[in-house]
């Protein structure tokens, strides 16, 4: 008993204080050890000792544990974190790999440049590691693979690179077999390169995994249904790869799922819905998918959700009202989508929001208020059809609100000042709306945040007020295209010192330019002075001093004589206007010029002589409308770049050089309206890849045109109206699968309706006025249909037969009634480039040459891109820039030309006058409800006038002129009520005029030649002429002749002696002889045609003038 209790009062105890001696001792050295080993760790590496927070106070003077970077546990170092060190070498040699009881290890964000070490693989203790953007690069070591304790890793590259980490060998299949352990695996940027299944699969054996994170890793779809057993999943991000399929269902299963990133993902089909109602989704991302469409559902009370990005997806219908149910939402964009109706009021119960972008959708009605939403810094309704007025209550309270875009909508009204005056706002953008009124001063403007101001393209009018040039900050200003009046001077803008952009263009102001030399020396330095339209009357003289400048325009003034030498020697000048002036010449010498500039509008001018060509890296070429008479015939050796290049309207005179073609990425060229002639390069209509518009109208082009269009043509404007073109119309313009414009008007064309032309389902203007086309215009082997096809001019050839109402139904756009305004509704464009947003300076230079892109990324590269994307609205809707193309059309109406400078998107016009068209009009035709012009005139059509014209509601002109039309006029024509225009005169109407509101605007030049008719503006209708009278009989002869249309020496050269007397006597010698002239007068005088009628039951033949 004695001998038990001393072993266990005195033995045990002193074995354990011996024990523990022993462990400090042994813990001592090894702490010792690995502090001898980091700091061996930090003389091997390469590191920079001004920007080091850790390494550069390591030493041997303290304890290890107590360095910054450095975790301990139980005597030894257990953790190292050197991220963000900016060490650039040294670690393959170190003696980090020592470490053996290292647990944690953090080496990103420094620059090592060279591979993996391979003696990671030593460091069997780490559970976690991050060599994330550490300047890693070559294939992954499998070494990585025998950290079999690793529960986090992270490989990450940046996502900006060209994929310089690789898991190819091993492949991610076998990198991952015995990491079973990981929760948490993130590799993106990696370049992993496998296919759904295969990747899929690979993950699908770690089933502990929590966060998965591989965008950027050039993996492939379809997501596989094995990626659904990975039921612990919350975080799922796989953003930038071409999944190219299905978001899968599964994915609402992930009862844990916080993260769901997957943008840019060439995503499609329908997103579920089940996953906007996950109870523990925080981040939505699955924007830039424009292929993925879905609404948003009824959102549940409660949810969690505080980042949803929708942008550039297909997503339709309305914004919920249960959008109020995401109470913690701070950040919702769902810009450029498919989204419409009016916006929620409940919007503004969301009182977490700070940032919101509703752009580039389709709502409607009037403009939520944003007062509760206290924590709101960003707003952007840009590109909708918000209506209604702005008041001082929709931002009332806003102190944190930096930025508001409510351009390009229809909202009305004055613009409350007290915009000008919330307190943190820094950018204010109203721009295109129908803002009107007067800007009235605003008080404590000085203390103002504003740095950016954009009021262009409203109705807004009186004096600039003064209170604008008092915002201390203000960087960019644009007041262009609005009603501003008075006189400014520009040493107002003086003041602001900070000012880089200024915009008074197309307003009704004039600018005083003057400044003295103190003024000039003191001027802020401009990079955007926009002064179109300002009453300018030479080029302002402190320019000179402006060598920063970006861009200007000094169009639509009065500036005459030279164009400066120094104009041309800004070395940032990218885009200079001056057209609509008076310039003539060009001052010299032009030798030693090194223009940067892109875009160059001189049109309007009076400049001659040879076109300037020192501008080498120009994109945009303008010089229509002035006298230039030539041009280098290897110009494209001179200006290798060009996208646009007008010179309509000049005295260019000869054969069109073939070098033209030599063009690489020449998407517009107009020629029209010069003196060329002689036949049209082959390579013209052959080399038309790249090419969108081609304008060689009112030109003596002569010859047939080539028919080897190429299979790739991208033509959407097509225009050869006015030159001596013959032949057939070439087949293969059925190639261009993109046109919208063809005219094809005022030349020799000797054909067929070209039916073939209905396989173009974009096709929305067709012009073959004026040529010898003949035949039916039955297409009876096509049974496509004109979808879009708005405008069509087929007047003046010798078409012939019944108006057929097979084709007539095929005219899908000319039957929708819109019930919308018309207003709405703007003009016919043509985009230089596929699928672009022609505001955004980004994916516009996705289309331009790389060195351009390049160049112009250093001349501008100090410039924020939203300010960017503001002058390049300004140039979009001014139509100067280029990327949209409008031309004009030509509407014959009641035998006079009317000219649309723009083509009305709206506009809907059918013309078949001067043709042979015979029978009665259609049903058919009298159903194409959105007819707005509908010319009939000058044909041989038949029988009454349908009572059901009363359908064509929208007509605005009717011309059924000269025609053998017979019955009363129905009084269903005087419900019209935008009729403006109405012609029936010489035909065979009978009985009273109709009385209406429109019917007694007419003059009586609309009715004349119809004997039988009466009533106002006619002779009233008295006893004797009321009702029916009959038409003036027509001579009972198989043909007849117009006489009025035949010469004297034309009837007495074939009028002699013997030839007469058998005429009179024998009938069937004179029908006879009478047939063979007037076929032979059709042959010798082109403007003769012939007309077809019948009366009792006989066909009859005329001779008829046709202009």
């Amino acid at each position: 008993m004695r001998i038990h209790q001393i072993f266990s009062h005195i033995f045990i105890p002193l074995c354990m204080i011996f024990l523990n001696i022993i462990i400090n001792v042994a813990t001592c050295h090894s702490l010792d050890h690995q502090q001898f080993l980091l700091l061996h760790l930090k003389e091997s590496l390469v590191f920079n000792p001004a920007t080091s927070k850790k390494l550069v106070y390591w030493n041997q003077s303290s304890d290890c544990c107590q360095w910054n970077g450095v975790t301990c546990s139980m005597g030894g170092v257990i953790g190292l974190d050197l991220s963000e060190e900016f060490i650039f070498g040294g670690l393959d040699n170190s003696s980090l790999f020592e470490l053996e009881y290292l647990q944690r290890l953090n080496l990103a964000y420094n620059d090592f440049n060279s591979s993996i070490p391979l003696k990671f693989g030593k460091l069997k203790s780490l559970r976690y590691l991050n060599l994330s953007n550490a300047g890693f690069h070559g294939q992954i070591p499998s070494e990585i693979s025998l950290l079999t304790n690793l529960t986090t890793l992270d490989l990450s590259t940046p996502l900006t690179s060209q994929h310089i980490l690789k898991l190819q060998n091993p492949n991610l299949a076998m990198f991952l077999q015995n990491l079973e352990k990981i929760t948490e695996l993130y590799l993106d940027g990696v370049k992993v390169s496998a296919e759904g299944r295969e990747w899929c699969h690979a993950l699908s054996s770690l089933q502990k995994l929590e966060v998965l994170s591989l965008s950027s890793c050039n993996i492939s779809g379809p997501i596989d249904s094995s990626l659904a057993t990975l039921v612990k999943l919350s975080v799922i991000r796989l953003s930038l790869n071409n999944i190219s399929s299905s978001v899968p269902k599964f994915f609402a299963n992930f009862s844990n799922l916080n993260v769901l990133e997957i943008s840019s993902c060439s995503l499609r089909g329908h997103f579920p819905n089940g996953i906007f109602l996950l109870q523990a989704l925080k981040v939505l991302d699955i924007s830039n998918n424009r292929d993925l469409h879905g609404v948003l559902p009824n959102f549940l009370p409660d949810a969690v959700l505080h980042t949803m990005n929708l942008s550039n997806t297909n997503f339709s219908g309305k914004l919920p009202g249960a959008i109020s149910n995401l109470k913690q939402l701070s950040l919702l964009d769902a810009s450029n989508c498919q989204l419409i109706d009016t916006l929620p009021i409940s919007l503004s119960e969301l009182t977490q929001l700070v940032h919101l972008d509703l752009s580039l959708n389709r709502f409607t009605g009037p403009l939520p208020s944003f007062k509760m939403v206290k924590n709101l810094r960003y707003l952007s309704i840009f590109h909708n059809n918000l209506t209604g007025v702005i008041t001082t209550t929709h931002f009332e309270g806003l102190e944190n609100l930096l930025s508001i875009n409510l351009g390009d909508n229809y909202l009305n009204g004055n613009i409350p000042m007290s915009l000008f005056t919330l307190l943190s706002l820094q950018e204010l953008t109203l721009s295109h709306n129908r803002l009107d009124g007067l800007l009235d001063e605003f008080v404590n403007a000085s203390s103002s945040k504003l740095e950016l101001i954009d009021l262009s393209n409203n109705i807004l009018h009186g004096p600039i007020p003064v209170s604008i040039f008092h915002i201390k900050g203000l960087r960019f200003l644009q007041l262009s295209h609005n009603k501003f009046n008075g006189t400014m001077r520009l040493d107002m803008v003086q003041r602001l010192q900070n000012l880089h952009t200024l915009g008074l263009s197309h307003n009704k102001l004039s600018v005083d330019v003057t400044l003295d030399d103190h003024d000039i020396s003191s001027f802020p330095s401009m990079k955007y002075l926009l002064l179109g339209s300002c009453n300018l009357g030479e080029f302002p003289g402190f320019l000179r001093n402006q060598s920063q400048i970006n861009a200007l325009d000094l169009s639509n003034n009065q500036i005459k004589g030279k164009i400066p030498n120094w104009i041309w020697r800004f070395n940032y000048l990218v885009y200079l206007n001056l057209s609509n002036n008076f310039l003539t010449n060009m001052e010299g010498p032009f030798d030693d010029l090194n223009s940067n500039l892109y875009i160059l509008d001189l049109h309007s001018n009076e400049l001659t002589g040879s076109l300037p060509i020192f501008t080498k890296y120009a994109a945009h070429l303008d010089y229509s409308n002035n006298k230039f008479s030539s041009a280098p015939l290897d110009m494209y050796k001179y200006v290798p770049f060009l996208y646009f290049l007008s010179l309509s309207k000049n005295n260019f005179q000869g054969k069109i050089p073939e070098s033209f073609c030599n063009f690489s990425s020449l998407r517009l060229l107009d020629l029209s309206y010069n003196s060329f002639n002689d036949l049209i390069p082959k390579c013209l209509m052959r080399r038309n890849s790249t090419l969108r518009v081609l304008n060689l109208a009112e030109n003596k082009l002569r010859g047939y045109v080539s028919d080897t269009i190429s299979s790739s043509c991208s033509l959407r404007f097509l225009n050869l109206n006015g030159n001596l073109l013959e032949g057939v119309i070439p087949n293969t313009l059925a190639n261009c699968k993109s046109l919208q414009v063809l005219n094809l008007g005022n030349n020799l064309f000797q054909d067929r309706l070209p039916c073939f032309l209905r396989r173009i389902s974009t096709l929305r203007v067709l012009i073959l006025r004026s040529n010898k086309l003949n035949g039916p215009i039955a297409c009876p082997r096509s049974t496509s249909n004109w979808e879009k096809l708005h405008i069509i001019d087929l007047a003046s050839n010798n078409f012939n037969g019944i108006l057929p109402g097979p084709v007539l139904r095929s005219f899908k756009q000319m039957k929708q009634c819109e019930a919308e305004s018309r207003e709405k509704y703007g003009s016919l464009f043509f985009d230089m480039f596929d699928n672009v947003d022609t505001v955004s300076l980004s994916s516009l230079l996705s289309f331009f040459n790389k060195f351009l892109v390049i160049k112009l990324h250093k001349l501008l590269e100090t410039e924020p891109y939203n300010v960017v994307d503001h002058i390049l609205s300004y140039y979009a809707i001014s139509n100067e820039y280029g990327c949209r193309y409008l031309d004009s059309v030509t509407v014959v109406n009641k035998a006079l030309q009317m000219k649309f400078n723009k083509i009305p998107t709206i506009f809907t016009s059918l013309d078949l006058s001067s043709n042979h068209f015979e029978g009665p009009i259609p049903e058919e035709l009298v159903s194409l409800r959105a007819l707005i012009v509908l010319n009939l005139s000058h044909n041989t059509l038949s029988s009454h006038i349908p009572s059901s014209i009363g359908n064509l509601m929208n007509v605005e002109s009717l011309d059924l002129s000269n025609n053998s039309l017979s019955g009363e006029i129905p009084p269903e024509l005087a419900s019209l009520n935008f009729l403006e225009c109405l012609n029936l005169s010489f035909n065979r109407l009978w009985g009273e005029i109709p009385t209406g509101a429109q019917m007694q605007t007419f003059s009586s030049s609309s009715f004349e030649g119809n004997e039988g008719l009466c009533g106002p503006p006619l002779e009233d209708c008295t006893n004797d002429r009321r009702g029916h009278s009959s038409p003036t009989p027509v001579h009972e002869m198989y043909e007849s002749t117009d006489w009025n249309f035949l010469s004297v020496e034309l009837g007495f050269i074939f009028g002699f002696g013997i030839v007469i007397l058998p005429l009179i006597l024998f009938e069937c010698w004179r029908l006879l002889y009478w047939k063979h002239v007037d076929d032979l007068l059709y042959k010798l005088v082109p403007q003769l045609g012939f007309s077809y009628e019948h009366h009792r039951g006989q066909r009859y033949r005329s001779l008829r003038w046709i202009g």
